[in-house]
């Protein structure tokens, strides 16, 4: 992991750099929230990587075992972003017996096994003490993730995307919000077009992550990952994971695209980029039609019972029956406590997060030329799971 280390240390550099040569292009210009963020946050913020890269070289030193755990038959819930892969995730991770998966805690303060056991140690501490850091740590995420909570519930405890383990090695898609310029982190949204070392390298990070995870967990259970933005990555994640699982999400292109766009709207204040929200539509129009592309690619020539594929608005309607068939087509146990979690499931309540595709200038036209063909092989897959229940199709 050492040359994902110095590269990763290059462009933490070369993007502080870069945010004073770019500032003129007007996608960060150099304004008062954008210099408290690149002089007072985002050092904090690469501290706290070199923090973890410490974390990483004591886990070579003290738990070497950790190299040794298999990973066997992950599930990867992946697709396009704001199609529900957040439910499908903490539904099925509800079954802690047969998945572990990622919190929110350990996904950002604790990538490590060194640092997951110094946050676990903490925590009790703070227990013996009626939980006041618990307290304080609630109130803080509250106030941090404000409306974005009603988009994404943000919790510390909760399920959590396990892309967050690669914001140390660079390889966080969501560093894109705060530079915008940078060819590196856009192409992490269209992965199979990034070289195949740095493909490799990102991949062995992530491969290292879910070993440690899964170190010293009793039962031997199986990794449970949800990630939107590695939609583009799937066809790496199989030939690295041949006994893997595909659970993939997909929306109507133009809603999508919309409910991406709206929920990008308060990263965008916070990082100080694209204030005028003229290039973020642009950009995400192109990850959003690269990725409808390749999953629908990915989906006709993966295996049969190693995918299947869900549409939104028909696991809105009837999301027991459609996980219920999911889980029969990959083979994946139905437990107890997962047959309790389906049976608790209803329809969804209305969502508060309103958003309109005309509001960052497209037409539903434009869309459904762009990606409406792509979206359509998608429908039409052998994988794609349909209810009965309903008229869908």
């Amino acid at each position: 992991m050492l040359g994902v280390f110095i590269r990763s240390m290059g462009l933490h550099l070369k993007w502080f750099g870069q945010s004073f040569v770019q500032s003129s292009s007007g996608l960060a210009p150099l304004n008062g929230r954008r210099l408290v963020f690149l002089f007072f946050a985002y050092p904090a913020f690469v501290a706290a990587q070199l923090l973890h890269w410490l974390g990483h070289l004591l886990d070579e030193i003290c738990f070497p075992g950790y190299r040794k755990v298999e990973v066997k038959a992950p599930v990867f819930i992946t697709g396009i972003p704001r199609s529900g892969t957040t439910f499908v995730h903490r539904t099925l991770a509800a079954d802690d017996q047969q998945f572990t998966t990622v919190s929110t805690w350990e996904a950002i303060l604790a990538p490590s096994i060194t640092e997951r056991k110094l946050v676990l140690t903490f925590t009790t501490i703070d227990r013996w003490f009626g939980h006041p850091i618990k307290r304080l740590s609630r109130v803080v995420t509250r106030r941090l993730s404000g409306d974005f909570d009603d988009i994404h519930e943000v919790n510390l405890s909760a399920a959590e995307e396990d892309y967050l383990w690669l914001l140390p090695a660079g390889g966080c898609f969501i560093m894109l919000l705060a530079f915008p310029f940078s060819p590196w982190l856009k192409q992490l949204g269209m992965f199979d077009r990034m070289e195949a070392s740095a493909r490799n390298g990102l991949l062995r990070t992530y491969h290292r992550c879910i070993q440690k995870h899964l170190y010293n967990k009793k039962g031997n259970p199986r990794f449970l990952s949800k990630n939107a933005a590695f939609g583009s990555w799937a066809g790496d994640l199989l030939q690295k994971y041949p006994d893997a699982k595909f659970i993939i999400c997909v929306r109507d292109p133009l809603s999508a695209l919309s409910s991406q766009l709206s929920s990008l709207q308060g990263a965008r204040a916070i990082f100080g980029t694209d204030p005028h929200g003229t290039h973020t539509p642009a950009l995400f129009r192109e990850i959003f039609a690269h990725n409808y592309l390749g999953l629908g690619q990915f989906l006709e020539t993966c295996p049969p019972q190693t995918a299947v594929c869900l549409n939104q608005s028909e696991l809105r309607a009837a999301s027991a029956e459609l996980l219920a068939a999911s889980l029969r087509h990959l083979d994946i146990e139905r437990t107890p406590a997962l047959a309790a979690e389906l049976d608790k499931l209803k329809t969804p309540t209305t969502s508060k997060h309103c958003h309109q595709a005309a509001d960052f200038g497209f037409e539903k036209t434009e869309i459904e030329d762009c990606m409406g063909p792509a979206f359509g092989v998608i429908l039409n897959s052998g994988h794609r799971i349909k209810p009965r229940s309903t008229g869908h199709s």
